[in-house]
This record gives C-alpha cells, sequence and structure tokens, in this order.
C-alpha cells in the first residue's frame, strides 16, 4: 500500500499550490490545472492500490503476478465507470473497492486455475509464460463476470445509503455531535485501509451546509485548521510524540521522513509505515485525539477566543497557514492548533512507549539456564532478488519460528548427563560423554535433537561447547574430591575450533583437568578451517587430551582428513550396529575395524543395546561400548557408584 504514497504527497503539492496561488488570484488558469492534476492522482490511488495487492497476492499464490494484477486492474476501472465515473459515488466506493477486489480475484482465479477443465495448454511450447497467461483466460472471463454482477448487485444497495439528517439544527450540541461523529467514524474507516473522506463526504456535506447556513461550526475548514493536524488520527501530533518520547532510531527515522507531508495533511508514511492500519495498539490515540481536538477546538470558540473558521481551505493546506486564513488572519487560531497538536502528542506518547517497548524487548532472547542472550534478531537484514515477496514472506515466518522456539528454550533449566563407556575385553568403565539436556518447568526432559538445531541456527554452538566446557571442569573436580577418577568426552564443533578466541577459551578451561577431559568432533565439522582445527588438537595433545572423531564414517571427509588431524579415536556410528542385521553390515564394521587397526585407532562403538549386537561385532581389535548395553546417559551423582560397579579388580 506504500506504493500509493508518490501519488498522496503529489496530490497534496497540487492542492496546497493551487489554494496559494488562488488565495493571492494569479493565474486562474494555472490554478485550474493544478485542480484537475490533483483530480487525476486521487484517482491514481484505487488503480495503483489494486495493481500492488493484486501482484503481491499473485506471487504468494504462485500465479503469473502481470496477468493476474491487470485483470485486478481492469476489474477496478470497470468498476469506476459502473460507478458514475467521477461522480461522487465513484469517489465514495473507489478506494473500497480497489482494495477489496485483489483479495476476492487471486484466490478465485487460483481455485480455478487447479481445474484441468479451465486450461487451454499444458504445452511449454512457448514458454512457461505464455503457458501461464493462457490458462488463466477462462479464469479471469470466470471472475470477471462474478466481478460484474457483484457490483451491480452493489450500486444497487448503495443507492439506499443515505446519512439522516440529525444535525442541523443550530444548538451547540449539533456541532460536537457532528463533530465527533464524523473524526470518529472517519478514523475507524481510515483503521482498516479504507478512506474516510471518500466514504464520509455525504456526511461532510451536509455538515458543510449546515455550517453555511449558520447552523453549525464543523466545516471543511474547521476540521482541516483544528482536528486533522498531519491527517486522519491528527497523525501531526504522533510525529511529535516520537520525536519527543521515543528513542528507537527506525521510529525516529520515520517521524523525520514524515514531517515535510504531514505539515501539508498527508499521513500515508504514517498509517503503511508504523503501521497504524490494523494495528490494535494504536486503535485507541488514533481515535481519540480527533475527537478530543474537536471538543477542544469547538470550546474555544463558543467562549470567543478564537475566530470561527468560514473561510474555504482545504484539507491538504500546510498547517500554521490553514488555521491563520481559515480565521481571516486570527493569530490566536495559530495557537489554539498548536495547543491540540502538543495535546494530541500527550495522548499518543503512552502508546508509543508501549511499541517502543515490545519492539526493544523481541529483538533479545535471554537462556538464563546457559547464561546466553541472542541478539542477532536486531542485525538481521535480508537481500532479495527476483521474488522478493515469496522470500520476504518465507523469511519473516523462518524468524517468527525461530524467536518462539528460542523463547520456548529460554524457559528451560539446561543441564548435564553423562553416558558410561565400558571396555568390551576387560569390563571395566573407561570413562563418559557429557550430553546436553534440558529439562521442562513441569519436569519433563528435552532431548538434545529437539534444542540444538535451533541452537545452531542461532549462532549459538560456540557459547554451547564453551558452557559445556565450564560445567564439566566443575564437575570433574567434584569427582576427584570423592576420590573418583571420570575420563570425560565433550562434543566441540568445528566453529569453536576453527576461531581462535573461541578455542583459546576452551582449552584453558579444559586443561586444567590435566588431560581428562578430551573433544569429540563430527567429521563434517572439519571439512573447513583445518588448519586452525589441527592446530587446536594438537595444543590439546599437549596437555593428555584425546581426540575422537565422532559419527565415523557418516560424513564425506573420513579418509581424506583423518590422517592431517592426528586423531586417537574413531566412535562408530549406531547406525553400523543396527546394519549388522545384514551380512552387508557385518562386512561394513569388519571394514572399519581393519581401517583402525592399520591406522593404529582406538574404537568407541555407540548405540550398542544388546549382547546380539554386542557378539556380532569384530573382536579383532580392543573396543570400548557406549550404549544401553551397559547404561543410559546418567545424573553425575549416580557415575561414581558405575564407575565403582566395573572398577578393575
Amino acid at each position: 500500500m506504500i506504493w500509493t504514497l508518490p501519488c498522496a504527497i503529489m496530490s497534496a503539492i497540487f492542492v496546497a499550490t493551487a489554494f496559494m496561488f488562488q488565495l493571492i488570484g494569479i493565474a486562474p488558469e494555472f490554478v485550474a490545472n493544478l485542480s484537475s492534476l490533483n483530480k487525476i492522482f486521487s484517482g491514481l490511488i484505487p488503480i495503483i492500490a489494486t495493481s500492488a495487492l493484486a501482484y503481491i497476492l499473485s506471487v504468494k499464490k504462485r500465479l503469473p503476478p502481470m496477468p493476474v494484477s491487470l485483470l485486478a486492474l481492469i476489474s477496478t476501472l470497470v468498476a469506476k465507470q459502473q460507478l458514475g465515473g467521477d461522480s461522487s459515488r465513484a469517489d465514495t466506493f473507489m478506494l473500497i473497492i480497489g482494495i477489496i477486489i485483489p483479495f476476492v480475484v487471486v484466490p478465485l482465479v487460483y481455485w480455478l486455475y487447479q481445474k484441468k477443465w479451465a486450461r487451454i495448454t499444458d504445452a511449454d511450447f512457448a514458454g512457461g509464460n505464455v503457458k501461464g497467461a493462457l490458462n488463466l483466460t477462462i479464469p479471469g472471463i470466470v471472475v470477471f463476470s462474478i466481478i460484474f454482477v457483484t457490483l451491480k448487485a452493489l450500486i444497487y444497495v448503495s443507492s439506499f445509503f443515505i446519512f439522516p439528517d440529525f444535525l442541523s439544527d443550530a444548538s451547540i450540541g449539533a456541532s460536537y455531535l457532528g463533530g465527533v461523529l464524523y473524526t470518529s467514524l472517519n478514523s475507524i474507516l481510515w483503521f482498516f485501509g479504507i478512506h474516510g473522506a471518500n466514504v464520509l463526504h455525504p456526511l461532510m456535506v451536509q455538515l458543510t451546509e449546515n455550517s453555511a447556513a449558520g447552523l453549525g461550526l464543523v466545516n471543511e475548514s474547521f476540521l482541516g485548521a483544528f482536528v486533522f493536524m498531519g491527517g486522519c488520527g491528527a497523525t501531526f501530533s504522533l510525529i511529535i510524540s516520537i520525536l519527543i518520547f521515543s528513542r528507537s532510531k527506525t521510529l525516529r527515522l520515520l517521524a523525520v521522513a514524515s514531517v515535510p507531508i504531514g505539515l501539508l495533511n498527508v499521513n500515508e508514511l504514517l498509517l503503511f509505515g508504523l503501521p497504524i492500519i490494523l494495528n490494535p495498539k494504536m486503535l485507541v490515540p488514533f481515535l481519540v485525539v480527533p475527537v478530543v481536538n474537536v471538543v477542544v477546538a469547538l470550546t474555544v470558540i463558543n467562549f470567543g477566543w478564537v475566530a470561527i473558521p468560514n473561510a474555504t481551505i482545504p484539507l491538504n493546506s500546510l498547517i500554521g497557514f490553514n488555521a491563520f486564513f481559515a480565521t481571516h488572519h486570527d493569530i490566536h487560531a495559530v495557537a489554539l492548533q498548536l495547543f491540540n497538536i502538543m495535546l494530541g502528542s500527550m495522548i499518543y506518547s503512552p502508546f508509543i512507549k508501549v511499541i517502543e517497548r515490545e519492539s526493544s524487548k523481541s529483538l533479545n532472547v535471554y537462556l538464563k539456564s546457559l547464561k546466553m542472550t541472542y541478539t542477532h534478531f536486531q542485525e538481521e537484514a535480508s537481500l532479495f532478488s527476483d521474488d522478493v515477496v515469496q522470500q520476504s514472506n518465507t523469511l519473516r515466518h523462518a524468524k517468527n519460528r525461530k524467536r518462539q522456539q528460542l523463547e520456548r528454550l529460554a524457559e528451560l533449566d539446561f543441564f548435564l548427563e553423562y553416558q558410561p563407556q565400558v571396555s568390551v575385553q576387560t569390563k571395566h568403565f573407561v570413562g563418559a560423554e557429557a550430553l546436553p539436556r534440558a529439562r521442562e518447568k513441569s519436569g519433563k526432559t528435552i532431548m538434545p535433537f529437539e534444542f540444538l538445531p535451533w541452537l545452531d541456527e542461532a549462532g549459538l554452538m560456540k557459547s554451547i561447547d564453551l558452557w559445556v566446557a565450564g560445567e564439566v571442569l566443575e564437575q570433574d573436580a567434584i569427582w576427584q574430591e570423592m576420590g573418583v577418577d571420570v575420563p570425560i568426552k565433550i562434543n566441540v564443533t568445528g566453529a569453536t575450533l576453527s576461531e581462535k578466541v573461541a578455542t583459546n577459551e576452551l582449552i584453558n578451561k579444559i586443561s586444567q583437568a590435566k588431560g581428562r577431559i578430551s573433544i569429540e568432533i563430527v567429521e563434517q565439522d572439519f571439512s573447513t578451517g583445518l588448519v586452525e582445527v589441527v592446530d587446536a588438537i594438537k595444543r590439546i595433545h599437549a596437555f593428555g587430551g584425546k581426540v575422537y572423531i565422532d559419527d565415523f564414517g557418516t560424513g564425506y571427509s573420513s579418509l581424506s582428513y583423518l590422517n592431517s588431524l592426528h586423531a586417537d579415536y574413531i566412535k562408530v556410528d549406531r547406525s553400523f550396529v543396527l546394519a549388522l542385521e545384514t551380512e552387508g553390515g557385518q562386512k561394513v564394521m569388519s571394514g572399519i575395524f581393519n581401517f583402525a587397526e592399520a591406522l593404529g585407532l582406538s574404537l568407541v562403538v555407540e548405540g550398542v543395546e544388546s549382547e546380539e549386537q554386542l557378539s556380532k561385532i569384530p573382536k579383532n581389535v580392543p573396543f570400548s561400548v557406549q550404549g544401553w548395553l551397559y547404561s543410559k546417559a546418567l545424573p553425575p551423582d549416580l557415575i561414581p557408584a558405575f564407575a565403582k560397579q566395573y572398577s578393575a579388580a
């Protein structure tokens, strides 16, 4: 809808310029030309709105956007012709129809487009664009016919739409009632994106006629001078409120950009940019401020402090200028106008603070258990090509889902469990792998596959690695005080090992355990940054730590990189254990064992759950088992008892 803004600005400039030339009494022909241009530009707004909405909706539905947009455009032009072209009836309903038509055309075309009987061809003899355009012919004819009949019915019903003449008396109450009624209806209509001035044209005519007959004070000059400063909703007060009370760079930039056109009572930039339209947080001040302006201005005028605004001044006249000339050069009118603007800014201020507070709060997510804060929502930007609407929608949905998941994780308590490893040959406890877990408030345990992908997508895996290292170091100290030696393995991502600062912090932590803490890295993670990873492994070996290649055989780089890494162990993935049911799976496992034996690597087999599986594993190389055959992952306080149970004789 922001695409209509240039037309709205140009229309306002033409009106203001024409009025100034008319006021000084020169170039009447030029004034007439400007008025004519204003009418043309104003008439383009519904057409542009229709085309833009139809284009966006058709892209979302994966329909050929240009033909669908053209169909909606033609439907709007036919609607204008049916309503009487340049009549007041057309002006009243055109923007409403222009907004509604795309939401009717696109879904109907999409539904018909799926039907085989509505297609002309399935051949790509002239390319996808021609095929798409041809197949829109029948849906277009059907939809256009439906819209034409609907418009005829709408015109018939609208002929009965007449405002009751209940304001035509000379009482001050009639002025208050008329002003409040008009401003309230205008704000409500604009809140839903409907041009209030067009729809309420019959009511404005009635108010103006009453004012000319001395039966009321509310007319177009009164509303422009003392009520709609900045446009519907008196949004120049909103601009001032943002500039005074907001610290948000985005909001302040929007306010500054709105000042020049706001001075001419044009506010589409705020309506669609903030936004105000369909934003329930802005409905109350958008409705209240103009009503307050009506009450204050009428009260001041009735006390005789400001002259009655009875000179004809267009709504798009310059703020300050319009009040001064509408009241035949009464400077007090300008003071009243400024007072209303500042009063309105005070009314808008708490709502601006709420929007600003909620906006800034949603940028960061604090994961209290991990002592981490995710801040990158503020930093993320998008560069689009080709189908910008679809990509932006996809990105928005993905970001919303990411935020929801991170906010859910922020409420969890993270902790570590330790899965024991047992030597098959000696039946001795040889260590444990630290595994991250999370717990909901209900007590339900959340497994890593449910939260690690979201933390990875958020770029928090380096922080997770360092958190695990710190927790394991503290646990090692507790076990040492108990006289229990537990060799611990922690998973470390390639992202951590390939970054110097993160690697230094990791090594500073685990080196304090003097070799009791080792690392596991997944083979996919060392396909990039190999030099940095190799250097980190050398430093880990220097203090007695070991290096395990996790999920061996499931990646794409095992053989080409394994020799460079100087790993100590390979961990055979559970998928190979499950494959032992087949002869081919047994051969693969034998090959892995022969490979490890040739390179002098120790082995850990993951996921062994039964004696039957264990019996099918080759025994030519000593290996350890990490699986439910011996134990599930255990809380740290149970590890000493397990170690004692499987201790050396």
